[in-house]
């Protein structure tokens, strides 16, 4: 686990750099895309759910990308999106395409299925909490 976790890091620092993120948050990126990676590997070995578990993940890492977007003045953005690189479902959309040239359409159904679910996971993990954050702040602004 610790490996995968060191992978992630990695990752989600060259994401970073690739999106030409300031130099001073590629280790806070880092940390935050290692942290969203071991919460999915625990969550997926209590409740052997992919998307569940990515949905949990990714609720957790917006969270504290808005953490750190207000500890570092940054945006939430610069971190969340580099770190949520692990959780994307690159491997399904493989499976996918695999499927497909080797006429198993069932099986390419089946993980298209999946991803589509995991991705909605994640699309749904960030919703949920950026609105949760964002309603705060108007109520700040309204006071």
């Amino acid at each position: 686990m610790i490996i995968k976790c060191l992978g992630a890091f990695l990752a989600s620092i060259a994401f970073s750099v690739i999106f030409e993120a300031p130099k001073k948050y590629l280790i806070h990126a880092g940390i935050a895309g290692a942290l969203s990676w071991g919460i999915f590997l625990i969550m997926e070995s209590k409740v052997n759910d992919v998307v569940l578990s990515t949905f949990v993940a990714t609720a957790i890492l917006t969270f504290i990308s808005h953490l750190m977007a207000r500890v570092w003045k940054a945006p939430s953005t610069m971190f969340l999106i580099p770190a949520i690189i692990p959780l994307v479902p690159g491997s399904g959309m493989y499976h996918v395409g695999y499927s497909l040239i080797y006429e198993n359409r069932a099986a390419a159904v089946n993980y298209a299925y999946e991803t589509l679910l995991t991705a909605g996971a994640i699309a749904l993990g960030i919703f949920v909490i950026d609105m949760l954050f964002r309603n705060k702040m108007l109520q700040k602004i309204r006071r």
